[in-house]
């Protein structure tokens, strides 16, 4: 077998049990990148450090902790959510005649 070979064996994505492999994330990369060159920072200092370097992969968790990534809810879930908090509160009510 040839190192060209073995190259294109390694840049092939293998299939998992449940599907192909994905792409990393931003927090995976940078937790990776934390273990490898952490040196006892914590893991927010270490990003700190890299997104103030410039270092795309650190500006982006940043982004996705105050919640870059998330889904807006729609209206139907929004109504649905409400329905349910009133209906817990009526529930957890005292009700007259109710002995604790």
């Amino acid at each position: 077998m040839s190192s060209e070979e073995n190259v294109k064996q390694d840049n092939q994505q293998t299939r998992g049990q449940r599907g192909e492999v994905g792409s990393s994330t931003a927090g995976d990369k940078i937790k990776a990148r934390h273990r490898a060159e952490g040196r006892g920072l914590s893991l927010k200092v270490f990003a700190h450090k890299l997104a103030k370097d410039g270092d795309e992969v650190a500006e982006q968790w940043f982004a996705n902790k105050l919640g870059a990534a998330n889904q807006s809810r729609s209206d139907k879930n929004i109504a649905a959510a409400s329905a349910t908090a009133t209906a817990t509160k009526a529930a957890k009510r005292k009700k007259k005649g109710d002995a604790k």
